[in-house]
């Protein structure tokens, strides 16, 4: 005879629901997300849960204007900066190694050392700007 079912930890949901797109997604969306499948994780989880995985370098993080910090699970191979949709969260990774020279130039001309650059690049995809279905929940927006 077996007994009841293990309820997975809301640290474990969060960490599950972040695995099933590889968009990025905003902490009350993944809330929310939760929420409508009657899982009980509260926000202050989720948003603990997503730092503790940026912290440890296992999810990536970006800014957008209109939604804050946004993050995803980092893939096996980190491609860098991104593109990413403000309304879905869709990302392209975005060629920099051609940057790399003009950063460590301008930074020698002025006097600065040991520099480090992060680049946020965010508008709209093409699927959004033409109305497409994009896989959102019936919210039709994440931000």
């Amino acid at each position: 005879m077996t007994g009841p079912a293990r309820r997975p930890s809301p640290r474990s949901l969060v960490r599950r629901e972040l695995a099933t797109s590889d968009r990025f997604r905003t902490a009350n969306d993944i809330y929310l997300t939760l929420a409508e499948q009657r899982h009980r994780a509260s926000l202050s989880t989720v948003y603990r849960t997503l730092t503790a995985l940026a912290d440890s370098e296992l999810a990536e993080t970006v800014y957008l204007p209109a939604a804050g910090t946004a993050y995803r699970l980092r893939p096996r191979e980190a491609a860098g900066p991104y593109l990413v949709c403000v309304r879905c969260g869709t990302a392209a990774p975005v060629p920099t190694a051609h940057l790399a020279p003009w950063f460590r130039s301008t930074a020698a001309r002025q006097g600065f050392t040991e520099v480090e650059a992060r680049i946020e690049i965010w508008g709209r995809c093409k699927a959004c700007r033409q109305g497409l279905p994009t896989g959102l929940n019936d919210n039709d927006s994440q931000f």
